[in-house]
């Protein structure tokens, strides 16, 4: 059987939460079909597919081309398109009709039409979605101008989403609240939840209790509630950790920090920049902190520090997704000061550090590995296969 992946952006090297879940789904998905994925690029020439050369028959990237004429789609949506991607799909699928077009974020399901039209079973993997993403958002903003802005873009999120996502047979979230969302307003349009799983052979456990007064936050800077949990943690949070603790130290890493972050570099915080490779951090770290407040869908590095075995701090918010519990599995925090004393009781209890995280470790080997995720997915597109 075959498959085809459409991403809107080269899924190698994994540098954020998506493209590492495209990967390792990728990698489960081609135990089972035959699988083709293609990708919008700026440079299409620049591309390297690393290990999924290995897993595909057929890569190739596309240059967007946002289309020219009037469209009510939102900015996002129409940056997402490429009629070189269309016309090579279009001499493809005359030749062969894919089984299954996998959808990779909701922005694809644009394409969802041209797929059907090759008799292809539909899948959306909704690694977000962005009009809740967006509604969370504006009840954060003071400003009544920003406030009138983010409300008018998540209604053309939601106007967006609603239509496209009615072209899919399927349509797959990473988390509960996220599958929710859509219900109430897709009532007839299959939803699943499927978590996110990780490879827990490339993230073996490395955390040592015996490490001391090393804070590390994780995320993609080009993600905005990144931006904004790591200003947040810095400005309002370690301040206040510094009291209790001193000698502490807070390490902001992630892909591609703004200059507002690289400004928050200090004796105490460090901002090492793009890294290919975390493992190194959370060997060293003490704890994971995860103060997220807006946005949807499951925090892949999360699930990395869970199965490296590091203790967490977290957001509610942050967590979902993952089936984290208050004092068993994470700390939960929401305010500076609630969430400043949780960090301070880890470091000051190696004991609470060393049992947060052997039971991170513990959910995510039963609920998140990407072996039995991939099956999962396979058993779930057979299924609507059938039906179909």
């Amino acid at each position: 059987m075959i498959l085809t992946i459409l991403s809107p952006l080269p899924p190698y090297p994994p540098l954020a939460g998506g493209t590492a879940h495209i990967v390792q789904v990728t990698r489960q998905l081609a135990r089972f079909y035959r699988v083709s994925l293609y990708a919008l690029a700026a440079d299409p020439t620049a591309v390297s597919w690393g290990p999924l050369a290995e897993w595909c028959d057929d890569m190739h990237a596309f240059r967007r081309a946002p289309p020219t004429g009037i469209s009510l789609d939102p900015p996002a949506v129409q940056q997402e398109y490429s009629d070189e991607m269309i016309a090579y799909l279009r001499r493809v699928w005359a030749k062969q009709s894919p089984d299954v077009v996998q959808l990779e974020f909701t922005s694809m399901a644009q394409y969802a039409r041209l797929a059907r039209e090759a008799g292809a079973l539909v899948i959306c993997t909704a690694h977000n979605v962005a009009f809740l993403a967006q509604v969370r958002r504006a009840q954060l903003q003071r400003g009544l101008v920003l406030r009138t802005r983010r409300w008018a873009g998540a209604l053309s999120l939601w106007q967006y989403e609603l239509r496209a996502l009615q072209g899919c047979d399927l349509v797959i979230t990473h988390s509960a609240e996220d599958a929710a969302a859509l219900r109430r307003w897709l009532p007839h349009l299959p939803i699943s939840y499927v978590p996110s799983g990780i490879d827990l052979q490339s993230y073996p456990v490395c955390f040592d209790p015996r490490a001391e007064n090393e804070v590390l936050f994780v995320g993609n800077y080009l993600h905005p509630p990144n931006v904004e949990g790591a200003l947040w943690l810095a400005r309002e949070v370690w301040p206040l950790v510094q009291r209790w603790r001193p000698g502490a130290r807070l390490t902001l890493a992630g892909r591609a920090p703004p200059p507002v972050i690289q400004a928050l570099a200090a004796a105490d915080v460090r901002v090492p920049g793009t890294l290919d490779d975390l493992r190194p951090l959370y060997a060293r770290a003490s704890l994971v902190v995860a103060p997220i407040f807006w946005g949807s869908g499951v925090r892949i590095k999360i699930l990395e520090a869970l199965a490296c075995g590091l203790p967490l701090v977290t957001t509610a918010l942050a967590a979902e997704g993952i089936n984290l519990r208050q004092g068993e599995s994470a700390l939960f925090a929401e305010q500076p000061g609630e969430f400043s004393a949780a960090i301070a009781r880890l470091l000051d209890d190696m004991a609470v550090r060393a049992a947060l995280g052997a039971a991170g470790r513990a959910l995510v080997e039963r609920d998140y590995d990407a072996e039995q995720i991939g099956a999962r997915l396979i058993a779930l597109y057979n299924r609507h296969g059938q039906l179909r």
